[in-house]
């Protein structure tokens, strides 16, 4: 572990340098601004940020509030440091696709770079039947202005997980998994389609929401005409415990009278 208090800017590019190379836990707070590039772009001006750089390649800017960075890069980042006109310059590339973000660091306020040690199993107490109770709940967490018409909706081979039904009237059959879906979720959802029709002149829109989707699975989605909604069991969780603490008989007879 290493810990620096104000440091000048060529000895927190040199302590970054050596925690990237030993894959270490990066953390520090800096005076900067944040340029993103890549599929969109933004700027974050001049302020005090804390800055998080993990051994995987993941990057987090925060502000002085809220749980969720301002800025962030996924795993896999490509990380480089440099002194650019009297400036710390730390650029995380993604190949992938491409994007970059860079920081912009004028004083640093400190910096520490820790080896930390984390084998625990992470064991979310969470499943399909919360997700569905959040999109019974709050459905516009699948699409805006979407309407649950029923849930656990039987059919021949077995349950449709929520009907409901979009702004346009179309009718919409969403099945859900708590893993990433594979391809038995897509067989599952056709046999489903076969027993179910739309309101005349209205169409089938089918739904997988999951956290993830397997390998090779987008383009059978596409060919199929089904659509996707990233949905994690974190966030149905955080869905519910707020609606919990607002309303929570309400939900209670809601999901009762449905």
């Amino acid at each position: 572990m290493t810990v620096l208090i104000s440091p000048t800017l060529d000895e927190a590019r040199k302590e970054l340098a050596r925690g990237l190379d030993g894959r270490k836990l990066i953390v520090f707070v800096v005076s900067c601004t944040v340029n993103y590039v890549g599929r969109t772009g933004s700027q974050l001006g001049f302020g005090d940020r804390l800055v998080v750089l993990k051994r995987d390649g993941c990057v987090l800017v925060h502000r002085n509030e809220d749980y969720q960075p301002v800025n962030w890069q996924p795993s896999g980042c490509v990380i480089q440091t440099s002194i650019e006109s009297e400036s710390l310059v730390v650029k995380a590339v993604r190949p992938s696709p491409l994007e970059s973000l860079t920081i912009n660091i004028k004083q640093v306020q400190f910096l520490g770079t820790f080896q930390l040690k984390d084998e625990a199993i992470f064991l979310l107490h969470a499943s399909e039947e919360d997700m569905q109770k959040a999109i019974v709940a709050q459905p516009d967490i699948v699409e805006a202005g979407l309407k649950v018409v029923e849930f656990e909706k039987k059919v021949p081979p077995g349950f449709v997980d929520v009907y409901a039904v979009d702004v346009e009237g179309n009718t919409v059959v969403i099945e859900i998994k708590k893993d990433p879906a594979g391809f038995p979720a897509v067989k599952q959802l056709l046999e489903y389609l076969k027993h179910l029709q739309p309101a005349p002149g209205k169409k089938l829109r089918p739904f997988i929401v999951a956290p993830a989707l397997a390998k090779g699975l987008q383009p059978v989605l596409l060919k199929r005409g089904i659509e996707y909604k990233q949905l994690t069991l974190q966030r149905s969780n955080e869905i519910l415990q707020k609606l919990g603490r607002s309303n929570q008989q309400a939900l209670r007879d809601w999901l009762d009278k449905a």
